[in-house]
């Protein structure tokens, strides 16, 4: 017999923290506009648990994913390789990486240490609010939300919503994990307010929809080149685009809600379902960057140029300049970050949960959707893609958007080669399910 149970601690940062997710953001929190939660999920099926978790953040690092398992671990009778943390990717949430971003910016220990006890305590409650449950998985389609930023026609998209959904013994829906990929950067770097941007208001809808003691819970897809419209490379250089507004956010979540709403009725709950899950430490080849010395010195360059533009220029040329600043900062960081690989191999963990017979891979990175249709499209049992997952390496594109370029590829560590090694190590990672967890 299947239990499920759920919980959620508050996540908000402090009046005056700095908020992620834009190199140009002038200015630090100055409000709650939604308060931001730390969401777990539960499922026990015989001997197997897993814990699955949503934050409204913009990413973890690996190491403190581990830590904060660990911390888990110790609390709740989880393994740690059972436990999913995923980042909804808000960019309107506190600091808690150290990335291009904010370089120079140190983490608040204060918070991260109240952070990751929020998340223990999250799985504990969820832990102990365990009910006899069925559970199903589906999917429904939303169109109007995600268009493919780097794209003229805005394609390809991944338009199906993944949904995880729990009934209780009398078949009332209890809980719901949704799945969709796009960037929640309906808020741009001109917001100063916490928010999980239009997440928050998808999962308003559904639990308002449901009634009182329900759950739902946004786990973001393969979104590195899905966005809600607005230009990477303008919104990295503070460019303020129309529509970035809290009504817009709250608009599109509600569409996506109602998405998931419409489809719930048509996805059937099961009673029993084999659980399975495992992970996979899988080394990716970095990019070759110049010694730091280089980067360091194209930096201080690229500033200069930057300089002597006067303030407040809207020129085509002061905005080519400030791209290739940002550009040379990114490079910078990472070409620093490089030495701590002496083999020139970035490990990363990719993780599979399976319930019956549906599948989340997940992977610590903002997979372009391209290759998430590959992975979802690579056989074996329906799939989902949970990004920004356990980890964060940045972007990683497809072969195609290499010879491009961008933004998105200059703010990628690995190369080319990096879709077929994911695919292909997405698929053995599936395959080995049936070999573990009974």
């Amino acid at each position: 017999m299947l239990k499920v149970g759920f919980g959620k601690r508050s996540i908000s940062p402090r009046i005056g923290a700095p908020l992620a997710g834009f190199a140009a953001r002038q200015g630090v929190c100055e409000g709650i506009h939604d308060e931001l939660f730390a969401r777990a999920l539960v499922i026990e099926s015989g001997a197997a648990v897993v814990a699955l978790l949503s934050l409204d953040l913009l990413a973890l690092a690996s190491d403190f994913v581990a830590a904060t398992r660990r911390a888990i671990t110790a609390r709740v009778p989880i393994e740690p390789s059972a436990i999913l943390i995923a980042s909804t990717h808000t960019h309107a949430g506190p600091v808690t990486i150290s990335t291009f971003f904010n370089p120079d910016e140190l983490l608040d220990a204060g918070y991260m240490a109240r952070l990751s006890d929020a998340m223990v305590e999250a799985v504990e409650a969820a832990w102990r609010s365990r009910f006899p449950a069925r559970l199903g998985a589906g999917t429904g389609t939303m169109d109007g939300l995600g268009v493919n930023r780097r794209s003229p026609d805005g394609q390809p998209i991944d338009s199906e919503v993944g949904i995880w959904k729990v009934d209780d013994g009398n078949g009332r829906t209890r809980a719901v994990l949704i799945n969709y990929a796009c960037h929640p950067t309906v808020l741009g770097p001109d917001n100063l307010l916490a928010s999980g941007d239009f997440p928050a208001a998808t999962i308003e809808r559904v639990e308002d929809q449901l009634g009182e003691g329900s759950f739902a819970m946004y786990v973001n897809g393969a979104q590195g080149d899905i966005s809600v419209g607005h230009s990477s490379e303008l919104s990295a250089i503070g460019v303020i685009t129309p529509g970035r507004t809290f009504a817009r956010a709250a608009e599109l979540g509600h569409k996506l809600g109602d998405a998931v709403l419409s489809a719930l009725p048509t996805i059937p709950t099961h009673e029993e379902a084999p659980l399975r899950f495992g992970t996979l430490i899988e080394p990716f080849a970095l990019k070759p960057y110049p010694a730091p010395e280089q980067t360091e010195r194209a930096l201080r360059e690229a500033e200069a140029r930057v300089n002597g533009f006067p303030a407040n220029d809207a020129s085509a040329e002061y905005r080519q300049a400030k791209s290739e600043l940002l550009y040379s900062s990114i490079t910078h960081f990472y070409a620093r970050q490089a030495t701590k690989y002496k083999d020139g191999l970035l490990p990363m963990e990719l993780q599979a949960i399976q319930i019956g017979d549906s599948v989340f891979i997940a992977v610590p990175a903002e997979v372009f959707v391209e290759i998430g249709m590959r992975i979802k499209n690579g056989g074996g049992p329906r799939t989902f893609i949970a990004g920004v997952t356990n980890g964060y390496i940045g972007y990683l594109p497809t072969r195609k958007a290499f010879e491009r370029g961008g933004y998105e590829v200059v703010s990628a560590r690995c190369g080319p080669d990096a879709e077929d090694r994911l695919v292909e190590s997405a698929k053995r990672l599936k395959e080995t399910l049936g070999s573990v967890n009974g």
